[in-house]
């Protein structure tokens, strides 16, 4: 009888270890490792510092640049918005839309045609933007892993 008892509760242990647990995504939480902006281009991360600015238009440019090494490339993030939000990657520049561009001196524009940009901060004159977003452009690169973070004028 004590042999079957303790197979019971061995076999009791054994299902309590293996319940399911409920998927949780991994959170990458600002991923930018300190910098105000970061992103995965297809397979290669990009991160640095960022600006904010208001070109004409009713938007605001989350703009990086990597001068360093000897290839030039920028990344253009206009939000068409004032306000926190989902926004989607459009290739018009309108109300409620975002666009997001790509340059680089070896391999010239690459715009995006999809994606979302979500704003989870809205403080222009004061913290700054914050968010994160993902793209689709039109060559078919996948831009991943988007975050700016507190990008200031």
């Amino acid at each position: 009888m004590r042999f079957s008892t303790v197979m019971a509760l061995l076999f009791v242990g054994v299902l309590m270890s293996c319940e399911k647990k409920e998927d949780t995504p991994e959170s990458s939480g600002t991923a930018c490792n300190d910098a105000a902006f970061c992103m995965d281009y297809g397979t290669v991360n990009k991160s640095g510092n960022a600006t904010l600015s208001e070109p004409p238009g009713g938007r605001y440019r989350i703009y990086w640049e990597n001068t360093s090494g000897s290839t030039f490339e920028q990344v253009e993030l206009d939000i068409y918005a004032s306000a926190t939000g989902s926004y989607s990657v459009d290739t018009n520049a309108t109300a409620d839309k975002a666009v997001f561009q790509y340059f680089s001196n070896t391999s010239g524009t690459n715009n995006g045609v999809s994606g979302t940009v979500n704003v989870t901060q809205f403080d222009p004159n004061g913290n700054g933007l914050s968010g994160d977003f993902m793209v689709t452009t039109q060559n078919g690169t996948k831009v991943t892993n988007g975050h700016f973070v507190n990008v200031k004028k």
